[in-house]
């Protein structure tokens, strides 16, 4: 298997069908940025099995708030967590931990986002289920 289509499955394994529709978006607009996310990304980084799933969402979380992202991208690698098995209260430690290493300001950002990254997955889930 090609390390796109590699990247595909991973994305699909962690992020669901919502984290495949998000890569096609950035696809339709920029096909190169999404064949270097899939390939190199998702096909090289995601598809290691020296770490698992979960411990991969705890890296890519801290590395973004550190980062101060407050965008898609940590809202995505939220609901992505929350899909591989991160309990809500995890990642809240999380972000709690990070507070002492990148201070608040960035903590209470990702807080929120994570308020509304919960938010929707749960109602994902609701319709999901409900769907079935």
């Amino acid at each position: 298997m090609d390390k796109r289509q590699m990247g595909w499955n991973k994305i699909r394994e962690i992020a669901g069908e919502q984290g495949v529709k998000t890569m096609e978006a950035v696809q339709a607009y920029s096909p190169r940025l999404a064949n270097m996310a899939l390939e190199f990304g998702y096909g090289d980084i995601y598809s290691n099995d020296t770490l698992d799933s979960r411990q991969r969402a705890l890296v890519t979380l801290s590395s973004l708030i550190s980062q101060g992202d407050h965008g898609t991208a940590l809202i995505f690698h939220f609901k992505a967590a929350l899909r591989v098995g991160l309990t809500k209260e995890e990642i809240l430690e999380l972000i709690n931990h990070c507070s002492g290493y990148v201070g608040f300001p960035k903590a209470i950002a990702s807080l929120n986002l994570f308020q509304q990254a919960y938010s929707e997955f749960e109602n994902e889930r609701e319709d999901v289920s409900l769907s079935e």
